[in-house]
């Protein structure tokens, strides 16, 4: 499952950094970012179709491990409240 956690874009709409988690899957991230940097073009033109924009900005692919710090967070905490 992949899921976009945010998006970043520039002033003049040209460059979009997508920040993305991917959640139960088989494939490794490096791999699944590979795809979908190989894919870009095709995803940019699918946005395309769908927006009003003067410019369509290219897209940047990033992996977002804030769920994984957080998990390691809560798991520390329980830990620590537990030794108390």
């Amino acid at each position: 499952m992949l899921t976009v956690n945010q998006v970043n874009v520039t002033e003049d709409l040209k460059l979009a950094k997508v920040y993305l988690s991917f959640l139960e899957n088989k494939i490794p991230k490096q791999d699944l970012l590979k795809i979908l940097k190989d894919k870009k073009q095709h995803i940019r033109h699918l946005v395309a179709l769908k927006l009003t924009l003067k410019y369509t900005p290219q897209f940047r692919f990033y992996y977002d491990d804030t769920l994984e710090h957080a998990e390691r967070i809560e798991k520390i905490m329980n830990k620590i409240h537990k030794d108390d």
